[in-house]
Parts: C-alpha cells; structure tokens; sequence
C-alpha cells in the first residue's frame, strides 16, 4: 500500500460531557470525503489522541471507518506487496484508507489498540516516538523496528518532535524504511532543511516509501520538491483547497501553488495564533468548525474551547476565509 495525497488529521468531535459526537463525526468525514481527500488520519495531535480515554477512540475508530466503508470508498488492510487473491475485485474508485494513531509509551497498549483498530477496518498505524524521556538515534530504531514486526497494520512514522523531544533523524528513517511493514512517515518538525534531508535519504525506497508533509503553510512547497502528499491540519477547514494545491503542486503549476498556499498560510494565521500554549491552533480550528455547523466547540480535558470575544473573532475570520476559499476553487 503506498500512500499518497491529501490525508487530513481529523479532529475528534466531542459533545458537552466530552463523549464522542458521533453525529459530528459522521459530518467530519462527509466533508472531507466530499473535498476530495486521498485518506483520513484519526488521533494525531489535531485529533488529541493522547488525552482521549481508549473507550472514546475506539467508538471514534469504528464510527469513522463504518462512515467511510458506508460511502463505498474504504480500503482493506494489506501488508506492502502482498499480492491481492486470485480473482478478488479491484478496491473500489477512490478508494480511502483511515489512519490511526497509536502512540504510547507501553508497546502491548499500542499493539493491542492497533488489532481493535484493524479490526474496525483501519487500514494503517501511525506511531511518533514514545513521550518524556527523550530517545537516542539507536532507541528509535529498535522501538519501531520491534513494533512493526509486531503489528498487524502497516506502520507510518510520525516525526513530532515538539510533544516527543525526540526528532528521528534522516539516517534513522533510512534504515527503518526497508522493514516491509513501515510504509511511510509524516515530518512535522517544521524544519524545511530537515524534510529535505528526509526526501534525499528516502530517495532509495521512493517505490514503498511515502514521505508527508505536517505543517499547512509547507505542503505546497514539498510536493513540489517531492513530498508524496500532506497531513495538514487545515484540511479538516478546507479539504477541497488544500487537495486542489496538492493537484496543482503534482503538476508543477507554480502560480497556482504560490496562490493557494497563500490561502491556507492566511486561514492558519488567522485562527492557529488566537490561542495560547500548545493547543491554542486546536481552539480556532474547533471554534471554526463549530462556526461552520460541522462540530461541537468542545476540547478534551483540561482544555476549554474559545468562547465571548474569542468566538467572534474566529466567526469573523471564518467569514472572510470562506470568501477567499470560493475564489481560490471557483
């Protein structure tokens, strides 16, 4: 399975006693689904995997991969090169594999989780180093060498090292990506120098190997160096613009790149920076959501989502963001 395109990590819709919204998860996927998306990532950062109990994200899992599979367009698991059965149909058209984050510090948890997972229908895990106390080069190899060998979906490495401490570094993901169940990796260091670090020592496994890019305001300018697609927060905003920057990057349509991440770099900067700490680009994104019908304005504890000035600062935004948005596709 190769990854490529457009796979947005999906916020987790919460109602007022912080329980999965399954009806606002069923509009997250629909929106996405309807702009176009190549795939959707479930409890990353922007999904606030780490403080969501293990009931909430396995209701999230199942609620989002029957949605997925009821629209026809779910992909089943299967390890890299594996070839497909004699006779058995093609994946149907478009077909859209969900993604689910696993990161913990205990390998049985993240190994247990990921078989519920596969068995929901997930098509692949993702996994960052495990948090608080910071990992050597050598660490790093072991533990997802060890997990891979060990799970029964096929992994994606997830740099990030602002909550980890830990970044894997180019030489590190080059011996990881000859496993044959490590499929891919999503950089969400912000260092353009070290994606393209990355992009060059991947450069061997380009034919299993996927390289993403994380942050929004860059994924025009790596798939135009080579990224096979983006992982972007946004998307959750905007999917049909950032897949129409991704198609435009894909073929070399500068202008319309340059146009288009003007538009994410501006819906970023206006609502990720309205927040404080860490979770302050989540509060606008959910905020927004909320302003647009699709969820509940509602943050996994301790956090509280923007309310009184704060809300309408973000309705404000979301005005003129959804006027820029009509212009850059139509």
């Amino acid at each position: 399975m190769k990854l490529t395109g457009l796979i947005p990590p999906m916020v987790t819709p919460l109602d007022e006693k912080r329980r999965l919204d399954k009806q606002g998860t069923k509009n997250m996927v629909r929106h996405l689904l309807k702009g176009g998306v190549d795939g959707i990532f479930l409890l990353g950062t922007t999904g606030e995997g780490p403080h969501l109990s293990y009931a909430v994200r396995e209701e999230l899992v199942k609620t989002v991969c029957a949605e997925v599979r009821k629209s026809g367009r779910a992909v089943a698991p299967r390890p890299p090169h594996a070839p497909r059965p004699p006779h058995a149909p093609r994946p149907p058209h478009r077909a859209i594999p969900v993604l689910v984050g696993i990161t913990e510090t205990d390998m049985d948890d993240a190994v247990a989780f990921a078989a519920k997972c596969k068995a929901f229908g997930a098509s692949a895990a993702v996994a960052a180093p495990p948090y608080y106390f910071k990992l050597t080069q050598a660490e790093c190899v072991a533990w997802f060498t060890k997990m891979a060998d060990r799970l029964p979906l096929p992994l994606v490495i997830y740099d990030m090292p602002a909550h980890t401490d830990t970044i894997v570094e180019p030489a590190t993901v080059a011996a990881l990506a000859g496993h044959p169940n490590i499929i891919a990796m999503k950089d969400s260091s912000s260092i353009i120098a070290l994606f393209n670090k990355f992009r060059v020592a991947l450069e061997p496994f380009a034919d299993k190997f996927s390289l993403f890019m994380g942050p929004d305001e860059a994924m025009g300018e790596a798939v135009l160096l080579g990224a096979d697609g983006g992982v972007c927060t946004g998307a959750n905003l905007w999917p049909a613009q950032f897949k129409a920057m991704y198609l435009a990057a894909k073929a070399g349509d500068v202008e319309k790149v340059r146009c288009l991440q003007r538009f994410t770099t501006m819906s970023s900067y206006l609502l990720y920076g309205l927040g404080q700490g860490q979770i302050g680009f989540l509060k606008g994104v959910k905020c927004a959501l909320s302003e647009m019908g699709l969820i509940r304005n509602v943050l996994a504890e301790p956090f509280t989502p923007f309310s009184g000035k704060m809300e309408r600062q973000v309705e404000v935004a979301v005005g003129k963001l959804k006027r820029m948005a009509g212009a850059m596709i139509g």
